[in-house]
């Protein structure tokens, strides 16, 4: 009876202490996420000096910029999964999925999938920006 019961605890306590750890980690998640977008809308709206949709929309536009920077710039769009953004993803997107591509040599092709995905049909952490865009 006690050996059972002593089980019993210890599958509790591994249990709470598997989900308490879980939680954690989303959250973690969900902050790294929520920084990066943040940083990059800050940085966009300092140089375009409009808000961050916008900012960051010019900044994918322009000749002079990375394509490092623009991806991010890309992936941001698709985390704010703003609607306002789709007719400059939608211009950008070939459609043509290399199997390997540099972030650092093209525009992401996929990138540009998942942020039109996500703004046509939302994302898990769009909820987080309301105060960024």
């Amino acid at each position: 009876m006690k050996k059972r019961l002593s089980l019993k605890r210890t599958f509790l306590f591994i249990t709470i202490s598997f989900l308490a750890l879980l939680t954690i980690l989303f959250s973690y998640s969900f902050l790294v996420i929520y920084t990066k977008v943040k940083i990059t809308c800050v940085n966009a709206q300092k140089e375009y000096k409009e808000d961050c949709v916008n900012s960051l929309t010019k900044l994918v536009q322009s000749d002079k910029k990375p394509f490092r920077q623009k991806n991010t710039a890309i992936w941001v769009l698709g985390q704010l999964a703003d609607q306002r953004a789709l007719p400059i993803l939608r211009s950008l997107y070939t459609g043509n999925m290399p199997s390997r591509e540099s972030l650092d040599k093209t525009i992401s092709q996929y990138e540009l999938k998942k942020a039109i995905q996500w703004c046509e049909k939302g994302n898990i952490t769009s909820w987080m920006y309301k105060d960024i865009k």
